[in-house]
C-alpha cells in the first residue's frame, strides 16, 4: 500500500509577507521604545551645567525638553505609520513613500530632519529678525508685572490643564493657519501647500520664517500658566491629532470628522490643487471651521493636491524657501506677481 501523498509548496506572497513584517514590527517597536525611553529617563541628568566662554551655564528640565522631541520621533510617528500600514497596506503607505521617495516626499524628510535637528527655528530666528527668540513665560512675566493678573492653570488637576490647554493650542491653531492663507502671508504658507503627495510627516514642511504661528500659538500659551508636564502632554495631543490628519487613509471618520478630529479626507480637501471653490477645514478640531465659516460638505476623495506655483522640490530646498521668503517681503511693498489661484 502505497503512503505517498501529493504535496505542492505555495511561496507566500510579497503582499502577505510585508503584511506580516508589518504586525511584527508592533512589538519589536514597542521593546525599542520601552529600552530608549529607560535610557533617557536613567541615563540622561535632568539638570546639566556647560562650561563656555569663560562662563558656566545651567540647563534645566533636560528630560521634558529631550523626551518632546523623543516622544514624537520614538513613539507617535512610528506608531501612526503602523497604523496606516495596518489599515490601509504596504503598498499606499506612507513609509514606503518615505523609503522609496518622489521628490516631493524628498522635501518633506528634508523639512523633517531640519527641524528636529533645530536647524529650521535657528534660520528661523535670523528670518524674523530675531523677533521669534521672544520668551513665552517672559513674557507671562512682563504680563503679570504690568497688569497685576497671572493667569494660571497649574493649581487645576493635570488632566484639567491638559485639556484647557489643548482647546487654547486648538483655537489658536485655527486662526494662525487662517491668516496664513491671506494673500500677505500666503507666500510663507504656500510652501506646507506645494507638496504633491500626502505623506505623515508633511505637517514639518514648514517655511522658518512662519511668523503667524510663532506670534498666534507659541507665545499666547505660556500666557495660561500651565505647568511644563501638562504642557508636554498638549504637545503630544497636537502631535498625534496632526498625524492622524497627514496620513493616507481614504476616510472621512464619519460623525468623529464632522465634529471632534479634522479627518484624513477633509484635510486633502484643504490641500486640493483646484482652487475653483475656496478651500476650508482650516482647523485639527472640526468645531472651530463649523463654528467661523471654513467647514463646508465636500466630499470628493483622490483628488490631485499641491499648488499652481512651480517648486523645484527634493532634499536641496534652499531655492524653494529663499524664493518664498523674496515673495513674502515683495507682498508687503505690492510688488509680488501672483499665480493664476491667487487671484
Amino acid at each position: 500500500m502505497s503512503l505517498a501523498t501529493d504535496f505542492t509548496f505555495t511561496p507566500p506572497s510579497r503582499a502577505s509577507i510585508a503584511t506580516a513584517a508589518v504586525w511584527a514590527a508592533l512589538p519589536l517597536g514597542t521593546a525599542l521604545l520601552a529600552l530608549a525611553w529607560w535610557g533617557l529617563t536613567h541615563l540622561l541628568p535632568d539638570e546639566a551645567t556647560v562650561h563656555a566662554l569663560g562662563r558656566a551655564f545651567t540647563l534645566h528640565n533636560i528630560h521634558d525638553k529631550v523626551l518632546g522631541d523623543a516622544m514624537l520621533v520614538l513613539a507617535i510617528l512610528p506608531s501612526v505609520l503602523w497604523l496606516e500600514c495596518a489599515c490601509i497596506g504596504w503598498r499606499k503607505s506612507s513609509l514606503r513613500a518615505l523609503l522609496q521617495p518622489s521628490a516631493s516626499a524628498r522635501t518633506d524628510i528634508a523639512a523633517f530632519l531640519l527641524e528636529h535637528l533645530h536647524v529650521t527655528g535657528l534660520i528661523g530666528k535670523l528670518m524674523m529678525l530675531g523677533a521669534s527668540a521672544v520668551s513665552g513665560e517672559g513674557l507671562r512675566a512682563w504680563f503679570a508685572v504690568h497688569t497685576g493678573m497671572a493667569p494660571s492653570l497649574g493649581a487645576l488637576p493635570l488632566a484639567l490643564q491638559v485639556l484647557a490647554g489643548f482647546i487654547a493650542y486648538t483655537f489658536l491653531d485655527y486662526w494662525a493657519h487662517r491668516i496664513g492663507h491671506l494673500r500677505l502671508f500666503w507666500p510663507l504658507h504656500r510652501y506646507h501647500h506645494a507638496a504633491q503627495e500626502m505623506v505623515v510627516i508633511n505637517g514639518g514642511r514648514l517655511h522658518p520664517a512662519g511668523f503667524v504661528t510663532v506670534f498666534i500659538v507659541n507665545l499666547p500659551l505660556p500666557l495660561l500658566g500651565a505647568g511644563l508636564e501638562a504642557m508636554l502632554w498638549v504637545n503630544v495631543l497636537a502631535a498625534i491629532v496632526g498625524l492622524l490628519i497627514l496620513t493616507r487613509l481614504e476616510s472621512d471618520f464619519g460623525w468623529i470628522g464632522r465634529y471632534i478630529i479634522q479627518s484624513p479626507r477633509h484635510h486633502r480637501l484643504h490641500h486640493k490643487l483646484d482652487m475653483t471653490e475656496a478651500t476650508g477645514f482650516f482647523g485639527m478640531l472640526p468645531v472651530w471651521d463649523h463654528l467661523f465659516g471654513g467647514w463646508s460638505e465636500q466630499a470628493q476623495a483622490n483628488i490631485a493636491i499641491g499648488v499652481d506655483t512651480p517648486y523645484r522640490h527634493g532634499f536641496w530646498v534652499v531655492p524653494d524657501l529663499l524664493r518664498d521668503y523674496r515673495d513674502f517681503w515683495l507682498g508687503l511693498i505690492g510688488r509680488r506677481s501672483y499665480s493664476p489661484s491667487e487671484r
